[in-house]
């Protein structure tokens, strides 16, 4: 005769419920905004990122219109204007028919949140995928600010060696033998753990080839940490 089933809460979590629990505790001691994504992980759920590596690109935190991020990151343009017109034109080049751009969260803030703004991705060539970040989303609700993107999701999943977890912030305990792509962090320096940070301030404010990620995953997974002082310096230091 069969064994009783156990309890529910002995039976091991599914891949993706471990992921919201991890993205969730994450998220644990932030304020409103940070409120509000952990409660998008219920509304905008886990999904999974099937395209080819050499077909997607990979970017975060433009925060678009937000003049005080030069300031707070010490970005290296003059003006909003300015660093808003480099952004959407390294944006532009990435997109192309069949082509994949993922922006791991934080698109837009100030004057930046507008039709405007959603129109000009509606209207980007090739597919655009937003995984949430805390300033995509209304500080008390978990209603998005953002339009324009043809796919949503609070985190994603990518099958390949290694598997990919993609969430905004880090996780704090990423699954053996994946590693977590994320944003938030910005120009902080990367770690020695399974992240890779993939904020515009570490990839020379343009989006980057998955595949040239997925090199620099595989060596972490390993053990191995290249040097380098941004995500884009160790990805060069692989391929050297």
């Amino acid at each position: 005769m069969a064994g009783k089933q156990a309890p529910a809460w002995q039976q091991p979590k599914a891949p993706q419920n471990l992921y919201a629990d991890q993205l969730r505790e994450a998220l644990g001691r932030g304020g409103k905004a940070l409120a509000a994504m952990r409660r998008a992980i219920n509304a905008h759920g886990v999904g999974v990122l099937e395209e080819p590596d050499e077909q997607v690109w990979v970017w975060s935190d433009l925060h678009l219109g937000h003049a005080n991020i030069i300031k707070y990151q010490n970005r290296p343009y003059g003006s909003v204007q300015a660093m808003d017109v480099e952004l959407w034109r390294h944006w532009q080049e990435a997109s192309a028919p069949g082509r994949t751009v993922v922006c791991v969260g934080d698109v837009a803030l100030s004057e930046a949140v507008c039709a405007a703004t959603w129109e000009r991705i509606a209207g980007l060539p090739g597919s655009q995928v937003l995984v949430v970040g805390n300033h995509d989303l209304d500080g008390r609700t978990a209603d998005l600010r953002v339009e324009g993107f043809h796919r949503v999701k609070a985190i994603l999943t990518s099958p390949g060696e290694p598997p990919l977890i993609w969430a905004h912030a880090p996780l704090p305990d990423v699954p053996e033998g994946h590693v977590n792509v994320h944003g938030h962090q910005h120009a902080t320096p990367p770690g020695d753990g399974r992240h890779i940070n993939v904020s515009v301030e570490q990839l020379a404010y343009r989006p980057i080839r998955l595949d040239r990620l997925r090199r620099l995953a595989q060596l972490l997974v390993a053990g191995e940490v290249p040097p380098g002082a941004t995500t884009l310096e160790r990805v060069e230091r692989v391929e050297a």
